[in-house]
């Protein structure tokens, strides 16, 4: 009798903050590769009664014991493979060392991390001295990083301006490649040019821009929807320029969206039904099957 054969499914692996309330970071990273057929397996990096914003002081919960265990019972799986990753929000170094354990020895052709550090010229308060070095050392094992101008500064030890300039952007870019020996793409997002807001990364010698409209207000989860649609539109080869522009252009559908519910609604995360919707019709036309 013939066996069975066994046919393995890769995943996206998703290392991101968990918030029990609202659509945010790996929540929302979820639904996004769901849209895409993907499967998922998921490390919260952290669990929150609510993100850290407009709810009060939420409870949280470390989950470094949490992610040692998961890992290691992966580790002993056949059927469970991954083909590429995003990391979001970590918090605290142990996590992050955890994370680059891991994350090193899985050799993952696509890995985004998003080294969430800071914005507005300044670093976040809070991190434990030597953080920003854990993320350096996590973030040198991605194949695609994606900070803001401030964040970008603190990698790559320049002082830019929020309003820096393209020149300023590349250089820095390269100084923070050459200084870790990186060959991951830098892609720095939250870039405004020209009335609207989008970002820019470097292919070959020039800066390439990718940007949408700019619609005013503050938005939660820009970045984690970014991360999410760029790295699903990768698992279908999509070139890189076309897979972040479609990527921009997801993040502008949910924050139109977003911008016509009432300001304090916003807290709970973007509306993602258009974008969401968008990949799912993106999917079914790749896979052959009816829209």
């Amino acid at each position: 009798m013939i066996g069975r054969m066994i046919i393995i499914k890769p995943s996206v692996l998703i290392a991101e903050d968990f918030s029990a309330v609202g659509r945010l970071s790996a929540t929302a990273a979820i639904a996004v590769f769901s849209a895409f057929g993907l499967q998922t397996a998921t490390l919260p990096t952290e669990l929150l009664s609510t993100q850290t914003e407009g709810f009060g002081k939420p409870t949280t919960q470390n989950t470094d014991s949490f992610i040692r265990r998961a890992t290691g019972h992966w580790n002993g799986l056949d059927d469970l493979q991954f083909n590429s990753g995003i990391v979001g929000y970590v918090g605290k170094i142990s996590t992050a060392n955890l994370l680059y354990d891991y994350l090193s020895g899985v050799s993952l052709p696509d890995l985004l991390i998003d080294p969430v550090l800071g914005d507005q010229g300044k670093m976040y308060a809070g991190f434990e001295p030597g953080y920003l070095d854990a993320i350096k050392r996590l973030a040198s094992i991605a194949t695609i990083i994606t900070p803001n101008i401030t964040e970008l500064g603190l990698l790559s030890g320049e002082r830019l301006r929020v309003n820096a300039s393209d020149d300023r952007i590349h250089q820095a870019v390269t100084d923070y490649r050459e200084a870790t020996h990186s060959k991951a793409k830098v892609i720095v997002t939250g870039v405004h040019r020209d009335g609207g807001i989008g970002c820019v990364y470097v292919k070959g010698d020039q800066l390439k821009w990718a940007g949408s409209p700019l619609i005013g207000g503050h938005f939660y989860g820009t970045g984690d929807l970014f991360s999410a649609l760029l790295v699903g539109y990768l698992n279908f080869n999509l070139d890189f320029d076309t897979a972040v522009q479609k990527a921009v252009i997801g993040v502008y559908d949910a924050v139109s969206l977003t911008s016509r519910t009432p300001q304090h609604q916003r807290k709970f995360g973007l509306n993602l039904t258009r974008s969401l919707y968008n990949v799912a019709k993106f999917t079914l036309g790749q896979t052959g099957e009816e829209v």
